[in-house]
């Protein structure tokens, strides 16, 4: 019987570890184009490395299986197999390095995974818009709420590095080192099966193929103190592997906390020298607020002007009461700048001055600003969101039905299980329109497809 099993679980590890390079390991949403007959459909960004990673999976395993099978041709039982070995190999390869890398170097997946993950939060969260339904504010009994703005309201892609050594790490940071080493909601949100059968098949093949005691005849090692066991060497390697992936979040930190001492002495450029080299560290943090308004403020200490010093003006006008200026200067930076952590941050600017006129009764000149911002990234669930409800506002059926149609195709791209409420949220807004219309056919679809779990 325990014979059985292992062939079983060898089977089985040698099917997903096959199945693993065919497969995306991640995926994230950045475009939506039309499709006939009124549907939609996505374009995906997968990190730039993932084809190193699948290759690295093909070559480890042919090795080890070339080397297991001439050992057996030869009649040799090794104390260790190959196979175990590119097992344990894989398995850490897939589970530290691959998320570490992920989230830590493709700045610019890893952001946008961030960045639609903070939008999700705005809408799940118990603080967030599917808790309030503004949709039903003309009910006597609900209360008329504003649209939430993305929270936080500071963007931060990855937990700022506040360590200087490794004696900085400890369980008190256990939420951000989980974050710091690519394990972060993002990543779980959007990695895909490829990444799972890497993972899981490489466990099994592991195990299966560590030879015990118990069911395996093989002679053992005497108390000479030469051999030591596979666990040993595996967790050795995970700890070195571990130390790896967080060198570059204590070298980012020690950078920062130059910058800091730097800048309380008013040395301005070199406090921008450390913030430019940790973001060479760590090429994520580029992408976070507190990032971006440091750099533009030293580099408008230094009468320099750059995207970053304009964004920064924005950010400053907007947070004095001069939205409208703000809303010209993200409207210019966004027409201007390539994309980048400068036009990103001026997108989520004028996606608040957006929410802001939806709030304040301008539907009109918001929904027009919403619209122009879905142009430029057209997978934004939340403004898709906002729209909605001016369309609602606005009796327009033909733009709710597309607005739902692009809300709809694009969450489905998440993982989170919430999701089905929103989604069904909106084909219930749908349906009101619907039945205003009388148009019954799409009405009875829209209810089912409100209902449906």
């Amino acid at each position: 019987m325990p014979q059985l099993a292992l062939k079983i679980a060898r089977t089985i590890a040698l099917v997903l570890l096959a199945l693993s390079p065919l497969w995306p390991w991640l995926r994230v949403p950045i475009d939506l184009h039309e499709e006939v007959g009124g549907k939609y459909a996505m374009v995906f960004a997968e990190p730039h490395h993932d084809i190193l990673f699948k290759g690295l999976i093909v070559v480890v395993l042919l090795v080890v299986s070339c080397l297991g099978y001439r050992q057996w041709r030869l009649g040799i039982i090794p104390k260790v197999s190959p196979l175990a070995i590119g097992g344990w190999i894989l398995l850490l390869i897939t589970a530290i390095l691959y998320p570490a890398l992920t989230m830590q170097r493709c700045a610019a997946v890893s952001a946008h995974a961030s960045w639609l993950q903070a939008q999700n939060y705005s809408l799940i969260e118990p603080d967030g818009d599917s808790f309030n339904a503004q949709e039903y504010f003309y009910q006597a009994w609900q209360p008329e709420v504003d649209v939430k703005e993305v929270l936080p309201r500071s963007f931060s892609a990855m937990p700022v590095p506040f360590v200087c050594s490794f004696s900085d790490l400890h369980l008190a940071k256990l939420e951000e080192l989980a974050a710091w080493l690519g394990l972060s909601p993002a990543f779980c949100e959007f990695v895909r099966r490829g990444w799972f059968c890497g993972l899981f098949g490489s466990f099994l093949l592991a195990v299966s193929f560590t030879r015990t005691k118990s069911y395996m005849e093989v002679p053992t090692q005497g108390k000479d103190g030469r051999s030591c066991p596979v666990w040993l060497l595996a967790l050795s390697g995970a700890l070195a592997m571990y130390v790896l992936c967080l060198m570059p979040i204590v070298m980012a930190g020690r950078e920062l906390s130059w910058a800091h001492f730097a800048t309380l002495r008013g040395k301005f450029s070199q406090a921008l020298e450390h913030l430019e080299t940790a973001q060479v560290w760590l090429p994520i943090f580029a992408y976070d607020t507190s990032s971006i308004c440091e750099r533009g403020w030293l580099e408008r200490k230094l009468g320099v002007s750059s995207p970053l010093t304009k964004v920064f003006s924005a950010i400053c006008e907007e947070e004095e009461g001069f939205s409208a200026r703000a809303a010209e200067d993200y409207t210019f930076l966004l027409k201007t700048l390539e994309p980048g952590p400068a036009r990103s941050e001026a997108f989520r600017g004028a996606l608040r001055l957006a929410l802001k006129d939806i709030n304040s009764g301008m539907i009109d000149r918001a929904a027009g600003r919403l619209n122009e911002l879905c142009k430029i990234d057209a997978t934004c669930i939340k403004a898709y969101y906002a729209l909605q409800l001016a369309d609602l506002r606005g009796l327009d059926k033909d733009r709710l039905e597309r607005d739902t149609a692009k809300f709809e195709t694009t969450y489905n791209c998440f993982q989170s299980l919430e999701r089905s409420s929103l989604i069904a949220s909106a084909h219930r807004r749908v349906a009101e329109l619907e039945f205003d219309y009388r148009d019954l056919d799409k009405l009875g679809d829209e209810m089912r497809a409100a209902i449906k779990p």
